[in-house]
């Protein structure tokens, strides 16, 4: 229980308690920031809805104005109409600097008429129509109303337009009183609304005037002109929506805006604005930017500070948990390592003895592979006995070795694999607390890279050794200038200098006076003239003496800045020159038919990787000819999305020194796109890059198969899960290669490494013992169909299984087998019950004809297997017609089911009853000790039937005749059984009928 507490006391203390500070903090910081930007907003809102709402009533009070001079305007008119005894005219009364232009703007020039006490106009200016207004509300209600009242409506002029006008107007009267008519002006709503200035809108606010009576309104966003009958508007008021704000619906257009109106009272208008809410909300978000900005930066510089303090509480942790925490990272490190890592434990028979083996303490799945055997089963077992090849003097002596010294070991080596062959691996091994770490990497396609490389070091040294030419370098450098650093064999052999005397002299110290390789003035020409020298016929007098002839020549060797770095010299011995010169054509005509024969595509490159060579491999890979490929333009053909890829590559083997090897695209001079796998290796020569060697391999058939593999499985695998069946594919060792997601949730495999693993492990003991001698017989090639039944979650079910066998092309033996699984339970429980039903008698519920017949062969087939007697009883109602013609069919299929029923009574449980049609019925009864009880039987039925059937209030007397046939061996078919208990029963009949005729029986 201590121990329980202390652990969880660590537990706690390790949680830092800064991210739980942090936390509370930046959730205050920032829900306060969420308060105050909700206040500000709902503030912005409130003054967007003031301002909205000033220039609403700027628009009332200026509509206001207009119609009340307009009033005016009318009593002005009535007044001098009435006064001039109806003799003013609109003409008079309308003209410049008259009468109307002294309560009204001149520019309006709005529409005026006067009307007779009939509502026809009499007179009208600047376009008032002229229809009659007689029947109209407003002219009624001027006729009818004495007082001096002036009318303002909003009437709509065109249905089509949905134009609509302010009208106002007044009653005129007579010298006695009476009405004479009316003058009435109209003035389009539109005018107010064009007065943008005086508002000081924003461009995409909305003005709007609305008629109260009739909805329509006038509006303006800019430069559009908005006339509806659709718009309606409510104020929801608080608490969503400030008390002056309207909700305009449906929206003019895609702007959102806040509205805000003013009734104009004695008129009825209202008068509607709306300015942008982007614009009326524009300071608001500034401050809301700037806040959420202002906290961020303060977010961040809290979470930098709460990460740097846990950084630094987490380096105090963390000399605490070095061991664990080392533990943890080698083990993440080796399960996600390239290479195969093997932590070891030694294991003593003893405390205190030496190690005689090792347990696998821990091993990689890389490991497990290399070791053939899965990770699972090689944790906590001995090694040597799971792995007998550790047991090699390379292994298990080191192991003991490094644990006991403590030094770590490592190796390169070449190891035989069981199956053949041989494999290069870096070995190396670590000790560990009473153990060893042990990491292994195939390394052998570099091995092999190092010893190809190897091999062509040689290759060349040995070239150079033997060629059948003196061969020397000398520097050309100033430091060393003239020191030889080449010196052939050959040289050796025609000099007689061995090359440890010459190499790191100069010619003057290596060589006495007048030795015809010491020739100052060739090297002085050299340098001065940079190009090449030919002695065709040169002496050189030996050590012995005598003077050998050669051909020399000697070639200046540049460096990469252009100077001459070297000089070259070859010489030949002319008595051989004919012969050696053969022998080197037909050397280098062998080696480019190689080079040109090769798979590959070659190309060699220089210390700056300019192209010197490629095959014609190289040319037909890439569509370049040899003369495009030489110097930078090589690479010319590369895809021009690879090409940094490949300097890159250049760049770091020329660093590195390590081969550089992947897969790049070239395109073809016809227009293909080339897959190639590339490897090129540095020249080294003296610890220096003295060139490249590079191969190419055309792998686009192989890729376009990939890619095309890769597809066609992805379509497989889409399809096999889409469909209802469960599918997999098993191989001859039983072992899942497929399965579709059917199969996987069927097993409960969702989720699960299913595949790879055995059919026993993935389904269980149980039902791997129910399928496996179906297996076996697949596996021998046979193709199997079959059924098993189980339970899942309590239900009966019936599966339909198909096994089909795989044959393998190179072989003629089954490789594995496909597995078909389907759910047949509803179609094969539909299956028996239509089974049923056209085998039972839809009057009786009996058995009816067919399924008489089917059970009647059954039963024969069962009696021939055990030697069991049987009998069969072919009856019939006597007397049946009378009472089906004299009571009817009602009452004749009544008496059906009552015989049914006694007869049924009558029999014994295990008997089968059929009704074969009619007025016939059968009885199978099986298993019977002796004919005599059969004959009872019978008789208790002849009794049965002689009583009266009473069939709702009708009584019905009935008699039944019938023939007994048996049957226990004999070769006899159930129509054949059938007939003879037929004829019994036709003797029955003749006989009186009311009995039973039985068949006789031989011994």
């Amino acid at each position: 229980m201590t121990k329980n507490l202390q652990r969880l006391a660590r537990r706690v203390c390790s949680i830092s308690p800064l991210p739980l500070f942090a936390l509370p903090l930046l959730l205050a910081l920032w829900g306060g920031l969420v308060y105050q930007v909700g206040q500000e907003r709902a503030a912005a809102t409130r003054d967007a809805v003031a301002a909205s709402q000033s220039l609403a009533r700027t628009l009332a009070d200026h509509t206001s104005i207009i119609l009340r001079q307009t009033d005016h305007a009318t009593q002005l008119f009535k007044l001098r109409h009435e006064a001039s005894g109806a003799r003013l005219s609109l003409a008079q009364f309308t003209r410049p600097q008259g009468l109307l232009d002294s309560v009204l703007p001149s520019k309006l020039e709005l529409p005026v008429a006067v009307t007779d006490a009939t509502g026809n106009i009499v007179d009208s200016a600047n376009g008032h129509a002229s229809a009659n207004l007689g029947d109209q509300l407003f002219f009624r209600t001027l006729a009818t109303t004495p007082g001096d009242i002036a009318l303002v409506d909003t009437p709509v002029l065109d249905a089509a337009s949905k134009k609509w006008m302010i009208r106002s107007a007044r009653r005129l009267n007579d010298a006695q009183g009476r009405f004479a008519g009316a003058i009435v002006i109209l003035v389009d709503p539109t005018y107010f609304v064009d007065d943008y200035d005086r508002l000081n809108l924003d461009e995409h606010g909305a003005l709007l005037l609305v008629a109260r009576d009739s909805g329509d309104s006038v509006g303006r966003i800019g430069e559009q002109l908005i006339i509806s009958e659709k718009l309606d508007f409510r104020m929801p008021g608080p608490p969503t929506r400030a008390p002056e704000e309207a909700e305009v619906t449906p929206p003019l257009d895609a702007t959102p805006r806040i509205y805000s109106y003013r009734d104009l009272g004695r008129y009825p208008l209202l008068a509607v604005v709306g300015v942008s809410r982007a614009a009326a909300l524009a300071s608001f978000e500034h401050r809301r930017r700037v806040y959420i900005g202002v906290l961020l930066a303060a977010s961040l510089l809290i979470i930098a500070f709460i990460a740097l303090l846990m950084r630094q509480g987490r380096r105090l942790r963390r000399s605490i948990r070095q061991a664990k925490d080392a533990q943890a990272l080698l083990r993440a490190a080796h399960q996600g390592s390239l290479d195969s890592v093997m932590l070891l434990k030694a294991w003593r028979p003893a405390p205190g003895m030496a190690p005689e083996d090792f347990i696998f303490a821990d091993v990689n799945e890389r490991a497990a592979d290399v070791l053939g055997k899965p990770r699972a089963e090689l944790l906590g077992q001995r090694a040597l006995p799971l792995a007998p090849v550790l047991r090699d003097a390379r292994f298990f002596p080191r192991f003991v070795l490094v644990m006991e010294s403590g030094q770590p070991l490592e190796d390169e080596f070449e190891l035989a694999l069981p199956h053949g062959g041989t494999r290069w691996v870096r070995h190396q091994i670590v000790p560990i607390s009473d153990g060893v770490a042990v990491t292994s990497r195939d390394i052998s396609a570099r091995k092999r890279d190092e010893l190809a490389l190897q091999d062509n070091r040689s290759f060349l040294q040995s070239l150079i050794d033997h060629l059948p030419v003196l061969v020397y370098v000398k520097s050309a450098r100033p430091e060393n200038f003239g020191q030889m650093e080449v010196w052939n064999k050959a040289a050796e052999d025609i000099t007689g200098y061995a090359a440890a005397n010459i190499i790191g002299k100069t010619d003057s110290a290596a060589f006495p006076s007048g030795f015809g390789l010491h020739d100052d003035e060739d090297d002085r020409a050299i340098l001065a003239e940079r190009g090449v020298i030919d002695h065709q016929e040169k002496p050189l007098r030996l050590q012995d003496g005598s003077v050998r002839h050669l051909r020399a020549v000697s070639v200046p060797v540049f460096d990469e800045r252009g100077q001459v770095e070297h000089i070259l010299g070859i010489a030949e011995d002319i008595s051989q020159r004919r012969q050696q010169e053969l022998a080197l054509r037909q050397n280098q005509a062998e080696l480019a038919a190689v080079n040109d024969a090769s798979p590959l595509g070659l190309v060699r490159l220089d210390r700056e990787r300019r192209c010197t060579y490629v095959n014609r491999t190289f040319e037909a890979i890439t569509g370049q000819p040899r003369a495009s490929a030489l110097g930078a333009g090589w690479t010319s053909a590369l895809h021009p999305d690879d090409f940094a890829l490949m300097h890159a590559a250049l760049a770091q083997l020329r660093r590195s020194q390590t081969p550089f090897q992947s897969t790049l695209r070239w395109l073809h001079r016809d227009g293909r796109l080339v897959w190639v796998s590339m490897k090129i290796a540095p020249i080294m020569v003296d610890g220096g890059i003295e060139g490249y060697v590079g191969s190419l391999d055309d792998i686009t058939f192989l890729r376009e198969s990939e890619v095309a593999l890769r597809e066609s499985e992805a379509r497989l695998r889409t399809i096999a899960d889409a469909l209802p069946a469960m599918i997999a594919y098993i191989d001859a060792d039983e072992t899942y290669r497929f399965l579709n997601l059917a199969y996987e949730r069927e097993f409960g495999l969702t989720g699960l490494p299913a595949l790879g693993r055995s059919v026993r492990d993935n389904v269980g003991a149980v039902r791997y013992g129910k399928v496996a001698p179906y297996i076996a017989r697949v596996l021998a090639s046979e193709t199997l169909s079959f059924e098993e039944e189980d339970i899942k979650e309590g239900l009966e079910r019936c599966m339909e299984v198909l096994y089909i066998p795989q044959i393998g092309e190179d072989h003629p033996q089954v490789v594995g087998f496909h597995v078909m699984r389907q759910d047949i339970t509803v179609q094969k429980r539909e299956k028996q019950r239509l089974l049923q039903l056209a085998q039972v008698d839809a009057l009786t519920g009996l058995s009816n004809r067919a399924g008489f017949v089917q059970k009647l062969a059954d039963a024969m087939h069962a009696s021939r297997k055990h030697g069991r007697l049987m009998a069969v009883m072919y009856m019939d109602i006597d007397r049946f017609k009378p009472v089906n013609d004299t009571h009817g069919h009602g009452t004749g299929d009544a008496l059906l089911r009552a015989f049914a029923q006694r007869l049924t009574q009558t029999m014994r449980a295990t008997d089968i009853i059929a009704r074969l049609g009619g007025d016939e019925f059968t009885i199978i009864m099986e298993s019977i000790s002796r004919p005599e009880d059969a004959a009872v039987l019978a008789a208790s039925i002849v009794h049965a039937m002689q009583l009266p059937f009473e069939l709702d209030g009708i009584t019905v007397h009935i008699s039944a005749s019938i023939g007994v046939a048996f049957y226990r061996d004999e070769d006899l078919s159930p129509a054949a059984l059938l007939q003879q208990a037929d004829v019994l029963l036709y003797q029955a009949k003749q006989d009186g009928r009311n009995t039973y005729r039985a068949a006789a029986m031989v011994a």
